[in-house]
């Protein structure tokens, strides 16, 4: 794997990699468009990369143009020197970099392979693409307004265990190194022990806190209400503690502040962790080793990526006027297809 990353990271075995890709994925689609007969045009593809072939697949994704001829990015980053996002090591993007008005319109230009579908969701696995984002542009990683031009739908999937994968929302604002990830529902609903104990336990805790505050504020208004205590002196120190202690009960409660997405996903969550199994409590060190080849065996995984590609299909049917039978046919969609991808397991 080591091996894979350096020549990954080298720009001659860079390009020789995404060409290979990205002529073996048009290559896939169509025969699978010559075999089964479905309209191209109706065709929904979603693409699931694991450890280095979702940098891959980030790669390819973002230096996509519309099926229509047309670049879809923002207007603020037209210029190649203010879209460090799009920086990689490709030799022909680089080479010769733009110095004249000729040139930089010249670098505009796409000159990565282009795929002949258009993708719906890009899942990532196990992903170290944060940090080779913060080794091509330390400064600015990514923007807020940033999104890949050859997919709309992003979701960074991590084991907490998992070594090698990395969190994509910090990039886009430190603060949300403060929020947890999105939880992946368990199979058959809900949370797990340690979670539900977890849960539990913040929730009591908050309880506590706001209890404790509320007392402390009634019984120091029943003192001033009977005049034991002068306000005139010690209001100052007494505002200064309130503040205080609202700035450390506002830090705890900073799991559920909102997350600043940007246009990445849509404006909606992207990373997402499994939840561990009990028995991996036991020692995380341990079942590090196993938990970055460990995707393919999970059905919460199996049940999230079901509902997000029928999600993806129903929110489109309605954008065309064309939903029918309503969210509870989607939901029956939805259960029919997670229990065929149990089968499989």
């Amino acid at each position: 794997t080591m091996l894979d990353i350096l020549y990954f990271m080298s720009p001659a075995h860079h390009d020789a990699i995404i060409d290979i890709v990205t002529s073996e994925a048009n290559l896939v689609v169509k025969k699978f468009l010559s075999h089964t007969g479905i309209d191209a045009k109706k065709l929904k593809v979603s693409i699931m990369g694991h450890s280095l072939g979702s940098i891959i697949s980030w790669d390819i994704l973002s230096h996509q143009m519309s099926l229509h001829g047309s670049r879809d990015i923002s207007p603020r980053s037209s210029d190649v020197d203010d879209r460090p996002e799009f920086i990689s090591p490709r030799v022909d993007w680089i080479d010769g970099g733009p110095s004249t008005p000729e040139k930089k319109k010249v670098a505009q230009e796409p000159t990565y392979p282009q795929l002949n579908f258009e993708v719906s969701n890009f899942f990532m696995l196990g992903s170290p693409v944060s940090v080779f984002l913060m080794l091509r542009n330390q400064h600015r990683p990514l923007s807020d307004t940033f999104s890949l031009p050859g997919c709309k739908r992003v979701f960074n999937i991590f084991h907490p265990y998992d070594p090698v994968s990395y969190r994509i929302e910090p990039l886009l604002d430190p603060h949300n190194a403060e929020v947890d990830p999105k939880l992946i529902a368990h199979w058959k609903g809900g949370f797990r022990v340690q979670y539900q104990t977890k849960f539990m336990l913040r929730k009591f805790l908050d309880e506590t806190r706001r209890t404790q505050k509320k007392m402390i504020e009634t019984v120091e208004k029943g003192i001033m209400d009977i005049g034991l205590i002068d306000t005139s002196a010690d209001g100052l120190v007494e505002e200064e503690e309130d503040d205080e202690d609202m700035s450390s009960i506002s830090s705890n409660d900073t799991k559920y502040q909102a997350v600043q997405c940007g246009d990445l996903n849509q404006g909606r969550r992207i990373d997402y962790m499994l939840q561990e199994k009990e028995i991996e409590n036991a020692n995380e060190y341990v079942f590090a080793l196993s938990a970055h080849s460990s995707y393919w065996t999970q059905k919460d995984l199996s049940l999230f990526i079901a509902r997000q590609v029928f999600r993806c299909r129903d929110n489109e049917e309605e954008d065309n006027g064309g939903a029918v039978g309503g969210q509870k046919s989607a939901k029956m969609d939805e259960d029919n297809f997670a229990r065929a991808a149990f089968q499989t397991l």
